[in-house]
This record gives C-alpha cells, structure tokens and sequence, in this order.
C-alpha cells in the first residue's frame, strides 16, 4: 500500500510542480526559508515529518490531492491495513484515485488494472483493456 508521503509526491509532480515549487507556494508558521521549507516538504513526502492538519490545508493550496484518500493512507499506515475498508485505490504512478482522476481537460482517466490509471498505463496495455 502506498505511504501518506508517497501520495502526496506523486499528486505533486501529477500537478507538474517541483519541491521547490511547492515551497515557494506553502506559507508556514512559524516562517521557514525556502530551503527549510524545501527540507520539510522532502521530510514529509519520506514520511518522516508529521501530517497534521494545518499542514494537509497548506499542502492542499499548493496543489490538489483528495484529502479523504490521504487520511485513509494516514490510518492503514498507523493502525494496519484493516483500519480502513476498502482500501483507497490509487493509481500508483501518478497518485490519482477514484475520487479524484486525471483529467487533461477533454476527458478524466479510468482504471486500466487494478493500480494504474488509463493516463499513465503504456498506449498498447490501455488500448488492451478497453
């Protein structure tokens, strides 16, 4: 199952931004530098800094991400994998989920097998499961 952290690295770069992008987006309190802030960002997509809730807000004004599936992440990875049922689904290349799929603008994604959304499946294997 794929981590809090891992989640959210996966919704940034989905949304083309860059550690720091995001750091120079995020404002924090007590104040950072962009280089602290850059530093606490990478401690959050590694796992290692906390998730509180202010911090999920700042993140969530930064880029988009479904809150709902990061909390249920949050819980599998403290409580086990039967904290939470079902499981989210997300796609494990570009973090996207079932409550919230790409889009390019014309049309939003759909699931191509169990883990990979129709955006970031090869061309050939997408075409195989249509």
């Amino acid at each position: 199952m794929m981590t809090p952290g891992t989640y959210l690295q996966k919704r940034r770069v989905a949304a083309g931004l860059s550690i720091m992008d995001v750091a120079a987006l995020v404002h924090t309190d007590p104040r950072l530098g962009g280089i602290d802030k850059t530093a606490w960002i990478d401690r959050i997509e590694k796992d290692i800094a906390a998730l509180s809730p202010d911090v999920i807000a700042t993140l969530g004004r930064a880029f988009r991400f479904d809150r709902t599936v990061l909390q249920q992440l949050i819980a599998i990875r403290s409580f086990g994998a039967d904290a939470v049922n079902p499981a989210p689904r997300v796609c494990l290349t570009c973090g996207c989920s079932q409550n919230d799929a790409c889009s390019d603008g014309h049309a939003t994604c759909a699931w191509s097998s169990e883990d990979l959304c129709t955006a970031s499946a090869p061309t050939s294997f997408a075409l195989k499961e249509a």
